[in-house]
This record gives C-alpha cells, structure tokens and sequence, in this order.
C-alpha cells in the first residue's frame, strides 16, 4: 500500500484545504513547531481509514471557529498496483466513497471493504476504540505512544497469526485442538481462565461451606456469649448494690455546693476591684488636673523673673541713648493728607471684607446651630460642667496666629511711634495770649510737635511760618499709618480693642480649654457613651455665631467703602509717592526710640504678669489646688492600696478556680448518677436476653448446623480434587501446543532479531501468547518491558513494529507506517541506529514521520516537508 495524496479541508485547525501530494514510496519526512498542525494531518489519514463516516462524535474534527463547517478527507493510494480513491466528509453531509480499480464501493460498504482490506474491525456504534483498530493501530502511531506496544500488538493479534500461519506453513490450530478446548471447557466450569478463582459447582461448594460455617460459627459465638452475659450480669448486680449503697453522688454534689460559695465570692470581689479601679482612675485624672494648673503658676512665676531681667537691661539701654539723641534733628514730609485718605479708605475698605466674611460665617454658623439643636433635641442633659467650660471657652475663642501677628506688629508700631516723635519739630511755648496754629487757638504752657509746615498767627504782630527741615519724617508718618491700619484691621478680625484684651482672652480661652480638656477625661470615665461631643458642637457654634455678630455691629459702616484693590492700590501709590522723600532715620533717634519702645513692652509684658500672679482670685485658686493636690495624692495612694489589696485577695480565691471545682463535681454527680443508670438498664436488657436465649433451643441448633458443615466440606474437596486434575491435563497439553507455536512464531522471532541488533546486540525479545514483547534478554538477565526506562521502550516500540510490518508485508497484507514525534526520549547514538533501521524499512515499506525536530533528521537523505510551507502552498 502506497500514498500518493493526501486533501485535507475544513479539519481542526486547517480551516480551508491542504493538499499533500507527490508522496514518496519510502521515507517521507514532514516537519514543523509543536501546533503547527503535522499530528492533525496524522489524524485526518487515521479518520479516512478508521473512522465511521456517520459517527456523530466526530464533532470535535470541525474547523476552529467554524460551527458550520464541513470536515472532509481525500486519499489516493495504490493498492497490489491498483490505483485507489477513498474520500470521506464528517458531521454535515456525510458521506464515504472508495475507488478500487474501476469499482466504486459507497457508505458502508466502503467501510467493510478497508476493514478487510486493512485489516482493523469496525466498531458497532460510537468512536474507534483500541481493541478494533488491528494493524493500522499497531503500525499508526500517536504522539507519544511509541513506548505502548504491548496493547497495539494484542489488539492486532489475529492478524499476525494469520501472517505467521501463512509464512510458516503449519495450523493455527494444531495447539488449540479440541481436546485442549475440552479441557479448559470442564475446568471453566470450575475455575477461572485468568485468576484461577473458583466458579460453578466449585464455587457454590465453597460458599455453601463458607456459608454453614459462619452459621455453626455465629451459634457458637452466641452459645459463648450465653455464658458471658451470666457471668456479667452477676458482676453489675453486684456493682449496682455497692454504689447503691453508697451514693457517691451525694458527696460530689456536696463539694459542688461549696465550691460555688467560693466561686460567688470571688466574683463579689472582682465587682469590689472594678469599683476600686475605676475610682482609681477618676482621681487620678482630678490629681492630674491640679498638677497642670500648679505647673501653669510655676511657668508663670519663671517668666516674671524673666521679664525683669530683660526689663532692667532695655532701661540701661534708654539711658544710653537719650544721650546720643539730643543731637538728632528730624525732617519734614509731604503728600501726607493724601496718604492718610488713602490710608483712612484702606482701612474702611477692610472693614467691608470683614462685615463681608463675618455675615457669611455667621449664615454658616447659623445653619450648623440648627442643624446641632436638632440632633440634641431628642438627646439627654449633657454634664453641666463640661458644656459651661465648652460654651465660655467657645466664647473667647481667638485666632492665635493673628494673635502673634498683632504682638509683632504692637513691638513694631511702638518703636515707630517713638521714632516719628524724636523725628518731629518740637516749640515749647509759655503764653500770655492766645495765639493760632493753622487756625486753631493755643495759649498757656505746652509743646508743639510739627510734623510738616505750620502757620502760626501772632495777632497784630503778624505770623510765623515754620517750615522742618528735611528729613525721613513723611516716610515714617506714612509708614506709622499703614502699621496702624494694619493693627486695626487686626484688631477688628480678632474683635479685640486692643493687645492686652486678646492676650488675656487668649490666657483665659487656653486655661478654658484645659480645663474643658481635664473635665472631658473624667466625663469619659463616667459616661464614654455620652452625647457632651454634640452639645459642646452647639455650644462653640452659638458662641462663635454670638461673637461674630458683636463684631459684626463693632465695625464702621462700610456703605460707601470703595473695592478693596483699588483702595489699596490708591494706597500703595500715596505710600510710594510719600516714600520718595523719605529720608533714613537717625541711628541715635531709632536707637533711643527702639530702646523706649522695648522698655515700654517689657514693662506693660511684666506689669500683665505680675497683677496675674498676684491677683487675689489666682492666688485663692492656686492656695485651692495646691491644698487639694495633697489631699488627693493621699486618696490616689489610699485608693491604690485598697486596690492592691482586694486583687490579692481576689488571687487568693482563684487560686484553685472554684467555679472549674463546682463544675467538676457536678459533672462527677451527673457522671455518677448516669453509671448507676446505665448499670440497671444493662441488668434488665441482660435478663430478658437471657430469658430468651435459654428458651430458644441453641444446643440442638448447632448440633444439626455441625452435621451439614462436614457434608458440605466433603463436597468441596470432591469438586476441588476434579478441578487439580483439570488443571494438570490443560497444562500438560498446553505445553505441547507451546512447542508448535514456537515454530510458528519462527519469522516473526527472524525480524525482530534483524532490527534489534542494531541497538541491542547479543540479545533477544521473548514474545508473549498475544506476541507482544515481554522481555529484553541481555547480559544474562531478562527485563520486563515496565522495568525498562522510557527511551528504551520508545526504542523497542519503532523496531518491533518494523518487524510486525515486514511480518504483514510478507504474507500479502497491506502497510503504511506513520510514527508522529518518536524518539524524542532517545539519546545520539541510538537515534542514529533508528535512522537506519527505518532506512532499510523504507525499501519495502512507506513511512511518513512527523517531528519538530528538523536538526535531528537531516541527514536521512530525504526532502523535509515543512507544514508552514505546505499552508502557504495551500
């Protein structure tokens, strides 16, 4: 049998048509990557020939993607030199057409016809299976099955010994006559074929007397279980009266009883210790709060001596300046009135975004006061003390960075002031009349202080125009301005009147807040779920909206304020014009002013200090705590001791668990009581068996069970003693026809020895009954085919099936080998040794390979077919 084409369409993964043709008569080598489709076109040539064109499983043969399509498979072969046509399609339209010669065989009887002419059976319904795949199955191999050969060759046994019957000459049937079939006709009757177990009469013999002798068995036991429960029923009515008698249960519960005392106790002292510990935490959180407002005096009285340091040495530094001072003259400025509308509309515009920001938080905080008063409408008081320390602290409440950026700018402000007046023109004047300055009357004694040009009026004398020298003066007046609107826009944002207010409101709202701070830890303690959160929320909130409006209505009314950029822009451009005549101060003049200006903080700072530390209410409030620190360190102690104490006492009353105690004896009671129980309930259930047993005749049962266990025993061994002599005669027999199948199995022995040598020299394959290999005889060992390594199978599965095939060969059959992926498990110089043994069976047989491993086989002689090349050809 020879391929000449082979026409693949809609098939798996080739999802149009492949054309193979030109196939050589031997070798033909066919490669490509691992999915590259070489062990689909294996399956479509195995589908043509095998399978059933109506199969309705072959759904699986349908192109990739494709539900609709139409799997079809076309070969051309020559056949005893006869050209041949067979072409199948599978799930839709099926169909099957075979071409011998000029006779078309169709459906079914094409399918008989490669039956008979391949050699293989066809199954009765549903897929292939093994056992009918005969010589195309031994000779067809699938990606990795090479190793199987033990399988293949029993399924195609029949026709090898057809070919080794016609090759040798002699009768299949000269070892299986009919008196061997006999035989193993009256020993199956008796024994197995395969296991050797027993079957028929035998093994109804022997169930029979397995079965008398679990009956004879089972009287036994009960005759013997008879005596026991005697026996036993003796010893519980025994035991049921002494435990009667004592009443070991009444003890257990006894023990339980005061154990439980023991137990109510212990928990009574852990209350007592929860208590303790949690007046333990409220006064160290009360001792707590007394330390921090004594640390606060004694911070207090530290800064105090602080200030007077720094104050004792600003006075050392006045002096010396008022002396570098008398010759500082000062200068004059212009654009002044200018500057101070610019600085007077500045100062209104400010006040605007004031209002502006104050009625939007107070629309806010309006909106989060209702929102709280109703969320703590369905809520319960709330503790006085926290909510008066939340509400007052909410009150005062002050924002600290602008604080400090009041502070700076009061240091600052000060030293100017001071600067601008040692800058001025000073007349000191004593006046007998009354004189005009810019129109306004002055008399008596007192200093004038020019800081730009006067006109002074002197009656009928006349007047005097006093024009200052120049000097930085006008700088320092436009500077002083924009300070001062500064401080008041501060002033405003903070709602304070002046430094000393907001630093005292700053004072009061932090010790407000400790002390909020210091009652909330002792609310927590004695109500951590309480609502005060909430209603401090609502407090701050009507607070901040309370205050908002008291600066709302402080500020100027700002109807006709001009924008805020643009004021300030007017602003800038007075400022920049009036700084352009500006001159540096004098060094003694800023020296004395910037000292003036220190001693004057430092004194006001320290005279602030003092009247807090020496205040009577501080002083009775600080006399108040340092008393109750005293004291309540002496309760913290006492409430710690008495602590200690109840925990070690506590220790002592679990030392032993009594609660664990009183659980254990009332469980042994319960244990106890049950045992007594059970023991009345065995007592009565023995009786009544007993009662039973004696009445039901046991002795004359067993007597008559032992009469029919020696029968059936006598049986048996009479069945058994037929089935050894059987079994004697059909291996006597069977050996003879072994020595007639040995000659038979001559050529089959004849081509394998020719291929094995090639890897195996000096040795031998001994053949099974289903001549299959079983060992590989070597060295003077013989291996099974399971103890041999993976490649050694591997190896041993491509000859032998040469050998089958020059078998088959010779007795007329047809044959095609087809090996897809072998020897991947086969080392250099054993894959060479195959190369050759397939070389030479290429001269007499066709061979296609399939491999991804085109570097191995290239020095076969023959063409390599890559896949890839075939597709695009296609």
């Amino acid at each position: 049998m020879k391929l000449h084409s082979i026409a693949i369409q809609e098939f798996k993964q080739f999802g149009g048509r492949l054309v193979i043709d030109d196939l050589q008569p031997g070798l033909n080598l066919f490669t490509g990557p691992n999915e590259a489709g070489k062990s689909t076109i294996a399956e479509a040539v195995r589908a043509v020939f095998l399978e059933r064109y109506k199969a309705s499983h072959l759904k699986d043969l349908l192109p990739w993607g494709k539900a609709s399509g139409q799997p079809s498979v076309e070969v051309s072969f020559d056949l005893d030199g006869t050209a041949c046509t067979l072409s199948k399609q599978f799930v839709t339209r099926q169909r099957c057409e075979l071409k011998i010669g000029q006779t078309a065989f169709g459906e079914d009887e094409a399918e008989d016809k490669l039956a008979a002419l391949l050699g293989f059976s066809r199954a009765a319904r549903g897929p292939l299976k093994a056992e009918n795949a005969g010589v195309p199955g031994l000779l067809w191999v699938q990606q990795g099955g090479t190793q199987e050969v033990r399988d293949s060759t029993g399924h195609a046994v029949q026709y090898l010994r057809d070919a080794l019957t016609q090759l040798s000459g002699g009768s299949e049937s000269a070892g299986e006559d009919a008196l061997i079939a006999a035989v193993q006709r009256e020993l199956r009757q008796l024994l197995t074929a395969r296991t050797q177990k027993s079957t028929g009469p035998l093994a109804e013999a022997e169930q029979n007397l397995a079965r008398l002798t679990e009956e004879r068995d089972a009287l036994e036991q009960q005759r013997r279980q008879f005596e026991e429960n005697i026996a036993r029923l003796a010893a519980l009515q025994e035991a049921f009266d002494d435990t009667q008698h004592k009443r070991p249960w009444e003890l257990h519960e006894q023990k339980a009883a005061l154990a439980q005392q023991r137990a109510d106790a212990a928990a009574e002292l852990e209350r007592g210790l929860q208590q303790l510990a949690q007046s333990l935490q409220v006064s160290e959180a009360e001792l707590a709060l007394s330390l921090q407002q004594e640390q606060s005096a004694l911070e207090l009285e530290a800064a105090v001596t602080r200030d007077r340091q720094q104050l004792d040495a600003a006075r050392a530094a006045v002096s010396a300046a008022q002396i570098e001072h008398a010759d500082a003259t000062a200068s004059v400025t212009q654009f002044e009135q200018a500057s101070n509308d610019a600085n007077r509309a500045l100062e209104l515009a400010n006040a605007a975004v004031t209002a502006a920001d104050l009625r939007s938080q107070i629309g806010l905080l309006r909106a989060e006061n209702e929102r709280l008063d109703a969320a703590i409408a369905d809520a319960s008081k709330a503790n006085d003390a926290v909510l008066a320390a939340t509400r007052d602290a909410a009150a005062l409440e002050i924002d600290e960075a602008k604080l400090k950026r009041l502070a700076k700018l009061a240091s600052e402000l000060s030293v100017l002031r001071a600067r601008t007046e040692a800058a001025m023109t000073r007349i000191e004047y004593r006046l007998n009349s009354t004189i005009t300055v810019d129109d306004a009357q002055v008399s008596g004694d007192g200093v004038l202080r020019l800081e730009g040009e006067k006109r002074i009026g002197l009656g009928a004398l006349g007047e005097l125009r006093v024009i200052p020298g120049v000097s930085n003066l006008p700088a320092q007046l436009s500077e002083l301005a924009s300070l001062e609107a500064q401080q008041s826009q501060l002033l405003q944002a903070l709602g304070v009147a002046s430094l000393g207010e907001g630093e005292s409101r700053h004072e009061q709202w932090k010790a407000l807040v400790a002390q909020q701070k210091s009652q909330a830890k002792i609310l927590e303690v004695h109500a951590p779920q309480g609502i005060e959160a909430l209603r401090a929320a609502s407090a701050t909130a009507a607070a901040r909206m309370d205050a908002s409006n008291e600066r709302l209505a402080g500020l100027p009314d700002v109807s006709a304020a001009p924008p805020l950029d643009e004021a300030r822009r007017n602003a800038e451009i007075a400022r920049d014009a009036l700084e352009a005549a500006r001159k540096v101060l004098a060094q003694a003049a800023e020296k004395r002013s910037t000292g003036m200006a220190t001693e004057e903080s430092l004194a006001a700072q320290l005279q602030r200090k003092e009247a807090q530390l020496s205040g009577a209410a501080f002083c009775r409030n600080r006399a108040q705590w340092q008393a109750k620190i005293v004291e309540q360190r002496v309760q913290v102690d006492a409430v710690r001791k008495q602590r200690e104490g109840r925990e070690r006492e506590l220790e002592a009353a679990r030392l032993d668990d009594p609660a664990a105690e009183a659980k254990r004896y009332r469980a042994s009671a319960e244990l106890a009581r049950g045992e007594q129980n059970e023991r009345q309930v065995k007592i009565a259930g023995l009786r009544s068996q007993l009662e039973t047993v004696g009445a039901s005749g046991l002795g004359e049962r067993l007597a008559a069970v032992e009469a029919k266990v020696e029968q059936a025993t006598r049986r048996k061994e009479e069945l058994g003693l037929r089935a050894s002599a059987l079994s004697l005669l059909d291996e006597v027999l069977v050996d003879e026809r072994d020595a007639a199948v040995a000659q038979l199995r001559a050529p089959l022995t004849e081509r394998l020895g020719h291929y094995l040598k090639r890897i195996f020299p000096q040795s031998a394959i001994a053949l099974g009954d289903d001549l299959s290999p079983a060992t590989l005889e070597r060295d003077g060992r013989a291996d099974t085919l399971d103890a041999l390594s993976f490649g050694t199978r591997e190896q041993l599965g491509i000859l032998t099936r040469l050998a089958y095939a020059d078998l088959l060969k010779a007795s007329g059959r047809p044959t095609l080998l087809m090996l897809d992926d072998a020897a991947v498990h086969t080392d250099a110089a054993r894959r060479d040794a195959i190369k050759r043994a397939l070389i030479d069976a290429a001269t007499r047989h066709q061979i296609l390979v399939f491999t991804c491993h085109p570097e191995l086989w290239d020095d076969l002689g023959v063409r390599q077919r890559a896949i890839d090349d075939l597709k695009v050809a296609a």
